[in-house]
């Protein structure tokens, strides 16, 4: 074998195992999107379904991808803060025990936050306005919604969920 011949093997080879290894790259990012920021969805908040729980109101936070992206959601948000009047409510939030889940958000697939409000009767609710967390990601980009139905006691949030497309 000659040298010319040892060298052209070598060179396939390693083009070979180059093309490989950029092949395999591009198949595990396409997989694993990046975890969503604050300007790859649009965020809406509503009140839940209050026949299911007397005790309690649901704050609803839905995460729906903008046109072209897929990101990621996983487990819960962070900073949980209520305000009134621009001024934050002092309530440290409960977690609910739940499996955390990652959730890709992407077409019309969406993720839900559930963030439970206990119903006080006779007990003086402080006034909300606004509702505010970093997303439930890797990613720590503040998303502030209205909320007015006020809170009284320690609200308990729920990992996110989903899809529900």
């Amino acid at each position: 074998m000659n040298r010319n011949t040892v060298v052209r093997g070598i060179t396939a080879a390693a083009i070979a195992f180059g093309g490989l290894a950029v092949a395999t790259s591009g198949v595990a990012s396409a997989e694993t999107p990046a975890p969503c920021t604050g300007a790859e969805l649009t965020v809406s908040a509503s009140d839940g379904q209050q026949g299911q729980d007397p005790l309690h109101e649901q704050l609803v936070v839905e995460f729906k991808a903008k046109d072209g992206v897929h990101c990621q959601l996983k487990g819960l948000p962070g900073e949980l803060t209520f305000y009134n009047d621009g001024k934050p409510v002092p309530v440290t939030p409960k977690v609910k025990p739940a499996e955390e889940a990652v959730i890709d958000v992407t077409g019309t697939d969406t993720a839900t936050l559930i963030i439970d409000i206990p119903k006080t009767e006779g007990v003086l609710t402080t006034p909300t306005d606004e509702v505010s967390f970093t997303l439930p990601s890797a990613n720590t980009d503040v998303i502030r919604l209205p909320y007015t139905a006020g809170v009284a006691d320690t609200p308990t949030i729920s990992p996110v969920v989903g899809p529900v497309g």
